[in-house]
């Protein structure tokens, strides 16, 4: 038997047994006709008008190829490939008819795999570190709201406030444009008198230690390194500052821009109402009524805005008639204060004469340069 010149290279010889006869025997190249099918065909949803459904039957070539494809990202489960020649398709083999349920369930497997796959590393990361930072902001912005409204001002310890205090009211903004022409320059004078110093009236005394408490503290002591202290502050910023006693022969008709007394309350225990500092200016000096005032003021807003004392209201007439009022020159601005209690504010005027210094410093600043320092509030008696 000769072999057939159009017969498939794979198809198998008939050999002359009918049941092993390939069933493309007797059929040119040209009569075959193969086509696709997707999956809706497949399934009866499509079949094609006026043709009965073909029936598609394993091929395990294609299938080992549609494995690696698949495999690779690259497979088309949806299409198959069938034979049919005059309208009628061919049983080609007879393997079983193939299961489309698996491929179907292989690939709904793969894209839940594919929506279940968590997002890359760095982005994760990324959305983590930026809801932490947006949570610590929230914290922070919560606590410290809490904290500001149900705080209570005596929360924070006096030192701290003065602390506060004193960085509020020496913060402020110096500008100072060049001049294009000279100017006179003028000497600015200052007068700081050590309440109680020197020699005293009564000469059956060596000294005037002012109010003594029992363990010897006396307030000549105090009055003393508290003015000392200030004369020096005033002198770095290039004032002519004099450091006068009770009774200097050189305030009679002392001429200065400005001149402030330094006293102490004594050591009496008068309980709760015996702490704090206040501040007085001459009660019957005309001539300089507003001058005093105004450094009255800057005295009381500065030296208690930078200590933390409380202002201890009444004031008698040992401050307003005050001896040196009278003497000085009728346009010194004058004004005296004490600069608290020897027994409950011992600790601040004792232990830290450089703040209660700082104090009365930053009231003379006020005084003379109101271009920085603005109006001082007005402070009643």
């Amino acid at each position: 038997m000769t072999d057939d010149p159009h017969r498939s290279p794979s198809a198998p010889r008939s050999d002359g047994d009918p049941a092993r006869r390939s069933p493309f025997d007797g059929f040119s190249r040209d009569e075959f006709e193969f086509r696709r099918f997707d999956t809706d065909d497949l399934l009866g949803r499509t079949a094609p008008r006026d043709e009965k459904t073909p029936v598609f039957f394993e091929d395990t070539e294609r299938d080992a190829d549609n494995a690696d494809d698949d495999t690779a990202g690259d497979a088309d489960p949806d299409l198959f490939m069938a034979v049919t020649v005059d309208g009628q398709t061919l049983k080609a083999s007879p393997a079983p008819p193939i299961t489309l349920a698996p491929r179907r369930a292989g690939a709904q497997a793969r894209a839940a795999r594919a929506r279940r796959r968590p997002p890359p590393p760095a982005a994760s990361a990324g959305l983590q570190a930026l809801r932490t930072i947006l949570l610590v902001l929230a914290a922070a912005i919560l606590v410290s709201t809490i904290f500001s409204l149900w705080t209570r001002p005596t929360f924070l310890p006096d030192n701290f406030r003065a602390g506060l205090n004193q960085v509020q009211a020496t913060q402020h903004l110096i500008n100072i444009q060049p001049s294009p022409l000279p100017t006179d320059v003028r000497e600015v004078r200052i007068g700081i008198v050590a309440g109680h110093s020197g020699a005293p009236q009564d000469e059956t005394f060596s000294e005037d230690p002012g109010a003594v408490c029992p363990d010897g503290l006396t307030e000549l002591s105090i009055n003393t390194t508290v003015a000392r202290l200030v004369v020096a502050a005033l002198q770095r910023e290039s004032y002519t500052v004099d450091l006068l006693e009770e009774f200097d022969p050189r305030l009679k008709n002392y001429r200065a821009d400005a001149l402030v007394s330094i006293h102490t309350n004594d050591c009496s225990d008068y309980g709760a109402a015996g702490t704090g500092y206040n501040a007085a200016s001459a009660a019957a000096r005309q001539t300089t009524r507003g001058a005093d005032e105004r450094l009255l003021n800057c005295l009381i807003s500065q030296y208690g805005a930078t200590t933390g004392l409380p202002r201890h209201y009444g004031i008698t007439n040992d401050m307003t008639l005050y001896h040196t009022f009278s003497e000085v020159s009728s346009d010194t601005p004058t004004v005296i204060i004490e600069l608290g209690y020897m027994r409950n504010d011992r600790e601040i005027l004792t232990q830290r004469p450089e703040l209660v210094a700082q104090g009365i410093t930053n009231g003379i600043r006020c005084f003379l340069r109101p271009d920085i320092y603005g109006s001082p509030p007005i402070a009643g008696q």
